[in-house]
C-alpha cells in the first residue's frame, strides 16, 4: 500500500514538474463552442496557437534540452566521444532520416492515383440529386483580380440553386468592396462583412463565414484560384463513395509557372509536393498538413472538430493534423485548381515566412502533449511522421544554412576545427548525405515537373539549392515573427492571370470555360 501511495505521488509530482504529461483528457481537447463572437476560436485552447508559448512546451523544451545534455554527457564520459563530434553524429543522423522518409513517401507515391471518376460517371448525374454545396473565399485587398474571381466561380459546373458562394469581406477594405459591387456577380454570390475583432486572419475569416454557410460539403477556395469545373462534382461523387473520407485534396499547379525564375522554381516545388510526396503520405496513413485552398469538406466533420484556428497563420497544416488526430481520412481527387504563383522576390519571402510561421505554431500546439498525440495520431511511426513532415521541416531549413557556411568556411580556411567536426565515419556520413541528398531532391523536383509535362522547366531544377537558401531565409524570419508577430497575417499580393492572348487561349483550352453567353443563360 505503502509503495502505491508513493508512486501515485511521484508519478503526480512529475506531471506537475512536466506539464506535457499532465493531459488535461480527450474531452478536453473535443470542446467546441460556435458562440464565441469574441475572437470566432470554437476549438478549446489545448488545440490553439492562441497560446504560443504554453507552460507545456515550456517545459517540453526543458526536458527535451536536458535529455540532449544527458545523452551528450553519456557519449563523453561513457564513450569518449566529444561533445562537438556527437552533436555532428546527431545531425548527420538526422539528415539521413529525413532524406530516407521523404524517399519512402515517394516511392510509396507511384503505387496510389487519385481518386478517378470517368466523364461518363459525372455527365450522369442529375441536378436534383446533388446536395447545397457551400463555397467560401475569404478575401482582403484582392481587386485586381475580382474579375477573376467572379469569372472563375460562375465557370463552375454546378447547379445554381445548390451553391452557396460567401465571398468575405473587411469592412475597413473598401476597394475590394467596390470591385465587387463593380463586378456585379450573379445573384447567388453573397457577400459577407467580417466583424471588426482580431486576430486578422484567414482562418478567423473561414469560421465567420462557417456559421452562415448551409452547404452539406464545403470547399476553401482563395481569389486567384481557378478550379477544374466539374471539381465540385467529383468531389461529391468521392464523399458519396467513401464515407469515411472527411476531406478531399486536389492538385494544386500555377497558371503563371514560366513567368520567371522564381515561379519555375515554385512550380517545380509544387509539382514534387502534390503529385509524390502528398499522395505518398496518404497512401501510408500518415498525417497530411494540407493546402489552405481548394480542400474539400464534410460540414459535419468541421463541426465536430470546431472548424479553423483563428490564431495559426497556416490553419491549412494545422486542420490537417487535426484531422487525423480525430480520425477522419483524407484523400487526393483527380483534378486540378491553379493559382498565381508567388512571381517577385518580395511576396515571395512573406508568403514563405507565413507558411514556415503557421508550421512552428503547429508544431507547438500539437507537440504540447506529445504522448497523447502519438496515441492519437495511431503510434509512432505516425508521430515519427509528423515530426520530419512539420517541425522537421522547419528544422532541416536551419541547419541548411548552418552547414552552408561550415562548408564555405572549410573551402576558404581549411580550418582544423571544422575538420574536427567530421571525423571519418561522420564525413563519410555528412558527405553522403549532402551529396545523394541534395541530387535526390533535385532530381525528385525534375521528375515532378516531367510528369506534368513542362518540360521547359526540367532544367531550371539544377537550381533548387538555391532557392532552398531563400526557404531558410524565410525560416529564420517565421522564427522571429512568431516570438515578436505570432498572429500577423502578412498578406500575399496577387496579380492575377497573367493576360496575354496565347495564356488566356491555353487557360480556356484547359479548364473548358463556357463562354460568357452560357454563363449569363444560366445565371
Amino acid at each position: 500500500m505503502g509503495s502505491k501511495i508513493i508512486k501515485r505521488y511521484l508519478k503526480l509530482a512529475v506531471k506537475k514538474t512536466f506539464h506535457f504529461l499532465d493531459y488535461p483528457g480527450r474531452v478536453g481537447l473535443e470542446k467546441v463552442n460556435f458562440d464565441n463572437s469574441r475572437d470566432y476560436l470554437f476549438i478549446s485552447r489545448d488545440l490553439s496557437a492562441k497560446r504560443t508559448l504554453s507552460k507545456e512546451t515550456i517545459s517540453l523544451i526543458i526536458f527535451s534540452t536536458l535529455l540532449i545534455l544527458g545523452l551528450l554527457f553519456f557519449s563523453k564520459e561513457v564513450l569518449s566521444l566529444p561533445v562537438l563530434i556527437a552533436v555532428s553524429g546527431l545531425l548527420a543522423t538526422f539528415y539521413l532520416v529525413f532524406m530516407v522518409f521523404k524517399l519512402v513517401a515517394v516511392s510509396f507515391s507511384f503505387s496510389r492515383q487519385p481518386i478517378y471518376f470517368r466523364r461518363k460517371e459525372i455527365s450522369s448525374l442529375e441536378d436534383k440529386d446533388l446536395p447545397v454545396y457551400t463555397i467560401l473565399i475569404p478575401l482582403l485587398r484582392e481587386s485586381e483580380v475580382m474579375p477573376q474571381t467572379i469569372e472563375a466561380l460562375a465557370a463552375i459546373d454546378y447547379p445554381v440553386d445548390k451553391l452557396d458562394i460567401i465571398i468575405t469581406l473587411e469592412e475597413d477594405d473598401i476597394e475590394t468592396i467596390n470591385a465587387f459591387i463593380k463586378a456585379n456577380p450573379p445573384k447567388h454570390f453573397k457577400a459577407l462583412i467580417l466583424p471588426n475583432v482580431s486576430p486578422k486572419t484567414k482562418p478567423k475569416a473561414l469560421n465567420v463565414a462557417f456559421l452562415q454557410a448551409r452547404g452539406e460539403f464545403l470547399v476553401v477556395y482563395d481569389a486567384e484560384i481557378i478550379p477544374d469545373p466539374d471539381q465540385l462534382k467529383k468531389a461529391y461523387l468521392a464523399f458519396r463513395r467513401y464515407p469515411k473520407i472527411g476531406c478531399l485534396q486536389p492538385r494544386l499547379d500555377h497558371y503563371n509557372s514560366e513567368q520567371n525564375i522564381l515561379t519555375r522554381l515554385f512550380n517545380a516545388e509544387f509539382s514534387f509536393y502534390y503529385d509524390l510526396f502528398l499522395p505518398g503520405l496518404q497512401k501510408l496513413n500518415f498525417p497530411i498538413p494540407l493546402s489552405g485552398h481548394s480542400t474539400h469538406f464534410r460540414r459535419s466533420v468541421l463541426e465536430k472538430i470546431g472548424a479553423w484556428d483563428p490564431y495559426n497563420v497556416t490553419e491549412d497544416c494545422d486542420i490537417g493534423i487535426r484531422l487525423h488526430r480525430f480520425g477522419y481520412k483524407v484523400d487526393v481527387i483527380d483534378s486540378v485548381s491553379k493559382e498565381e504563383a508567388a512571381s517577385h522576390f518580395t511576396a515571395w519571402i512573406r508568403q514563405r515566412s507565413r507558411w514556415m510561421k503557421g508550421f512552428i505554431q503547429t508544431s507547438l500546439v500539437h507537440l504540447r502533449y506529445p504522448l497523447h498525440l502519438k496515441k492519437e495520431l495511431g503510434g509512432w511511426i505516425n508521430f515519427l511522421a509528423f515530426c520530419l513532415t512539420v517541425p522537421g521541416t522547419v528544422l532541416i531549413n536551419v541547419l541548411n544554412v548552418f552547414y552552408w557556411f561550415l562548408l564555405i568556411g572549410w573551402v576558404t580556411t581549411q580550418s582544423n576545427l571544422i575538420q574536427d567536426f567530421f571525423p571519418g565515419p561522420i564525413l563519410y556520413l555528412s558527405v553522403f548525405t549532402f551529396v545523394v541528398g541534395n541530387f535526390i531532391f533535385v532530381y525528385l523536383n525534375l521528375i515532378g515537373v516531367f510528369k506534368r509535362g513542362r518540360f521547359a522547366l526540367v532544367k531550371y531544377c539544377l537550381l533548387s539549392p538555391f532557392y532552398w537558401l531563400l526557404l531558410a531565409f524565410a525560416t529564420f524570419r517565421a522564427l522571429f515573427q512568431v516570438v515578436f508577430r505570432p498572429f500577423q497575417w502578412e498578406k500575399t499580393t496577387h496579380e492575377g492571370l497573367v493576360t496575354t492572348k496565347e495564356s488566356l487561349i491555353k487557360l480556356k483550352e484547359d479548364y473548358a470555360v463556357r463562354p460568357k453567353k452560357a454563363v449569363n443563360q444560366n445565371f
